[in-house]
């Protein structure tokens, strides 16, 4: 893994503000972002976080600068956002459930083989 990391937080939920504290002061992160499909959310917590937004997750996915990203989005949406991300070259943390069907989690599997990236499924 790359020795210093910047990480995209995708949903700004309930459970998510748990989380980007932790990331802000792990000392292997450098920077942390957050995007949400309703910006209130995501200005609510750079407010409270204070970090900076990114628009949308295609745009997370394209930054060069964002080497990882959080997926705290409706578990619904787990295996799809997965599989872009690390088809995109992000390493992944994924919370749980890790996606709703067992094909879905074989693919998020492969697809992380593929990518040569880090998918690591949460668990609290």
């Amino acid at each position: 893994m790359d020795k210093k990391m910047t990480i995209c937080f995708i949903g700004c939920g309930r459970f998510a503000k748990f989380f980007v504290p932790l990331f802000k002061a792990h000392p292997v992160v450098e920077k942390v972002y957050v995007c949400d499909q309703i910006r209130e959310r995501a200005e609510e917590y750079s407010k409270e976080f204070d970090v900076e937004i990114i628009e949308t997750f295609e745009d997370a996915l394209a930054s060069e600068e964002i080497n990882a990203v959080a997926i705290f989005t409706p578990r619904t949406t787990h295996g799809q956002n997965v599989i872009k991300s690390l088809k995109a070259g992000k390493h992944v943390l994924c919370e749980k459930p890790m996606a709703i069907t067992l094909p879905e989690c074989e693919a998020m599997v492969a697809a992380a083989k593929e990518s040569g990236k880090f998918l690591m499924i949460g668990q609290n």
